[in-house]
């Protein structure tokens, strides 16, 4: 009998386990729905606002950590889509989450302390985490598509940029790239969501 108690305590902590991960996982604006603007600041203290970007072809925003060894696995390959992204209407905003986070002295050694890849865009701090949260960000770095429409602006995809974080020349599915151009050639993208690999957000 105590065995059996065991057991179905197990079980049960199991599925409210899963369902608050699952909670956690499905957070945010969903597929489809219109994403409310915002305006966040650089680290001089310009404001950037959603809005700045109502006729852009696309808008990607990037929530990334300098200190994460992920954002600088893939800040080359940003920096290369922003750029190609920019002659073609298409804007990258990115946005730190933990603006006052200190980083480990491991940490530090592993990244450049700075965004130098990512210069000459919109680098924002969310410093209450209000729009990390809104969008449901879990990760760093985690990518966001919206499209601009009749000032509006609606969530196209959300999640991984490639299927290779470690090794940029073995990538199969640009997840990120594929799901731009859908929405510049006004379609759907394939692939809507997929979780994204990276450092942990941790929400205060």
């Amino acid at each position: 009998m105590k065995k059996r108690v065991i057991l179905l305590s197990v079980l049960v902590l199991g599925l409210l386990a899963a369902g608050t991960f699952s909670a956690r996982a499905q957070s945010g604006y969903a597929i489809g729905a219109q994403v409310p603007a915002f305006s966040l600041k650089t680290s001089t203290g310009q404001a950037v606002s959603l809005t700045d970007f109502a006729s852009a072809k696309a808008v990607v925003v990037v929530f990334t950590n300098p200190y994460c060894p992920y954002t600088k696995l893939y800040e080359s390959r940003l920096a290369a889509l922003a750029k190609a992204g920019a002659a073609l209407g298409i804007r990258y905003v990115f946005i730190n989450p933990s603006p006052g986070e200190k980083p480990t002295a491991a940490q530090q050694v592993a990244a450049t302390g700075s965004t130098d890849g990512l210069a000459g865009f919109p680098y924002l701090a969310d410093e209450g985490q209000k729009i990390t949260k809104a969008f449901g960000a879990t990760k760093t770095p985690e990518a966001f598509v919206l499209q601009p429409s009749g000032g509006q602006f609606v969530m196209r995809y959300k999640g991984a940029i490639d299927d290779n974080p470690q090794v940029e020349g073995d990538v199969r599915e640009g997840y990120l790239r594929q799901a731009v151009d859908a929405v510049v050639a006004g379609k759907l993208a394939a692939i809507t969501e997929k979780r994204a690999p990276g450092c942990m957000i941790k929400t205060f």
